[in-house]
């Protein structure tokens, strides 16, 4: 994600920028030594339980990643291999704030920005594949499609006659409802996943002077979120009318508790309120739609508080889902979908070494443990910035060849288009443990430095697969491992800081975790 590409990410950023019976498993030494030691004196080691209590059903397309249009690497040949080698199950058709300008007819368009062509960029981030080439990629890659449709802008706002104050062409249901018959009645695709808009809570419906940023393209007179609750139930009603199997996701900030009262995140949260608690809202969608880059609005983007990030996910989810659980009542359960997440919004040399992956890796489970029932990473293709420091940063899993658009001399530029960055190696291993749904397992990690975590996926198949992390960039972590009775260790996937691919290790497993390492351990009873 460039800035050139995300402004509208920014404008998140600057808006609240103001504001059962157990046995202890035996384990010896792995056969390779997982990392070179650590001069520094050895550290106790950490007590890590798997329990057997479920804590989230997890499906067999849980992780997916969102290919913006307006990066053309999507269509490359090689494209499709690489998802599948990631085990990438979702594709998501989102752009950001361009998605709320998109129209899919006649390959692809966009409307002019009703609030001007300096707001952001949008307007000039003009499609490079058709949404029938994104679905010939999703079929080859052998994945499943989620789909924003246009909120902000009706079909009839061209260059020619635009939208204005005075005559407003906003996004219609009858629009979205003709997509849905195209994907799914005429060509067959089976999306199922559709949400109305894109950070729609960035619309202009408040603003704050100190801080002025781009604005969602919405070309709605009424810019209230009960307006877009209201057009929501439209739409809904108008697409499910088309396919009755669908489901459908409105847009939502995930508020924090600890910082709600903020003056730019209490507005998000009233944003929140107001959508849910209008009439019919509740019944007439299926999940909420969050995009998750906390760490960017704890305000420390050192490497240790991005990583140590994760453990607010809990709390943020928790407070969601008694919202939620409120406002729908007993008989209609609304899902939790993280349709963006990333370990920022701004462009670090982070999101492409080892802590973007090992964040990945920690977040991703962190948030399927708590209720989330899709993740869909920013993105496979992005594009690179340059960062303060020099360098560049790009959110994306995949290198596009460039260099940073906004560094003047070119001095640093990114490898071949197609070049896994870390991030990519701990997205396999994420979805090795994952590997045909299951269930997330209650885990706990205590003694030890408090660097390292755990997780624990129960698969489908019967394979426990227990997911450690060692977050610490200098010392290695030893652990020990109490677990269900009766697993058995089959393999061991194990990256570290520098690797270009996960290592498979059979046998035994590890005891110890190199510094800024992971560890992905099968076993079957």
């Amino acid at each position: 994600m460039s800035q050139r590409h995300r402004h509208r990410v920014f404008a998140l950023a600057s808006a609240t920028a103001a504001l059962a019976a157990v046995a202890t498993l035996a384990l010896t030494p792995s056969a390779t030594a997982l990392g070179a030691e650590s001069s520094k004196p050895p550290t106790s080691a950490a007590d890590i339980k798997v329990t057997s209590h479920p804590t989230n059903t997890v499906s067999a397309h849980a992780i997916g990643v969102n290919t913006p249009f307006w990066n053309p690497y999507l269509t490359r040949s090689h494209t499709p291999e690489l998802i599948r080698k990631a085990g990438i199950k979702t594709l998501s058709f989102n752009a950001g704030g361009p998605s709320d300008l998109y129209h899919f007819q006649h390959g692809g368009w966009l409307s002019p920005d009703p609030n001007g062509k300096n707001n952001g960029g949008y307007q000039d981030l003009n499609p490079t594949f058709s949404f029938d080439q994104f679905a010939k990629t999703a079929h080859d890659a052998h994945a499943r499609m989620l789909v924003h449709v246009n909120y902000g802008t009706g079909p009839t706002d061209t260059k020619a006659h635009p939208s204005t104050k005075e005559h407003p062409k906003p996004g219609d249901p009858r629009e979205a409802a003709a997509w849905v018959r195209y994907a799914n009645r005429t060509h067959h695709y089976h999306v199922r996943n559709w949400i109305v808009g894109e950070e729609t809570y960035l619309n202009g419906w408040f603003s704050n002077p100190a801080h002025p940023m781009p604005k969602e393209p919405d070309a709605h007179a009424d810019k209230s979120p009960a307006a877009y609750a209201r057009n929501a139930i439209a739409y809904a009603k108008a697409m499910k009318a088309v396919d009755p199997s669908i489901r459908v996701g409105v847009e939502f900030f995930p508020s924090d508790p600890a910082t709600a009262h903020k003056p730019g995140q209490s507005k998000l949260k009233q944003w929140d309120d107001a959508v849910l608690h209008t009439p019919g809202l509740a019944k007439a969608v299926d999940f909420v739609d969050i995009h998750w880059y906390h760490p960017t609005f704890s305000g420390k983007f050192d490497d240790a508080s991005v990583l140590a990030d994760t453990a607010n996910t809990a709390p943020v989810l928790k407070a969601l889902r008694a919202d939620l659980d409120r406002a729908s009542g007993p008989r209609h359960h609304i899902g939790i979908v993280a349709g963006e997440s990333n370990s920022g919004v701004f462009p670090t040399q982070q999101q492409d070494n080892a802590v973007g992956a090992l964040y990945l890796l920690d977040s991703n489970l962190s948030l399927l443990e708590n209720g989330v029932s899709d993740i869909d990473w920013w993105a496979l293709y992005n594009g690179p910035s340059a960062t303060k420091d020099g360098g560049w940063g790009d959110l994306g899993l995949l290198s596009s060849g460039k260099c940073p658009w906004d560094q003047p001399k070119k001095k640093h530029c990114e490898p071949p288009v197609g070049t896994p960055f870390a991030p990519y190696q701990t997205l396999r291993m994420l979805t090795t443990a994952l590997k045909g749904g299951g269930a997330t397992l209650a885990t706990t990690t205590t003694g030890g430095p408090g660097t390292l975590t755990a997780h624990a996926v129960r698969r489908a198949d019967g394979t426990l697969a227990v997911v450690v992390i060692n977050k610490d960039p200098k010392q290695a972590q030893p652990f020990h491992l109490t677990l269900p009775a009766g697993y058995h260790t089959d393999r061991t996937l194990t990256w570290q800081r520098g690797d270009s691919t996960p290592t498979t290790h059979h046998g035994t497993a590890p005891i110890r975790l190199a510094p800024y390492s992971a560890a992905v351990i099968l076993l079957h009873r």
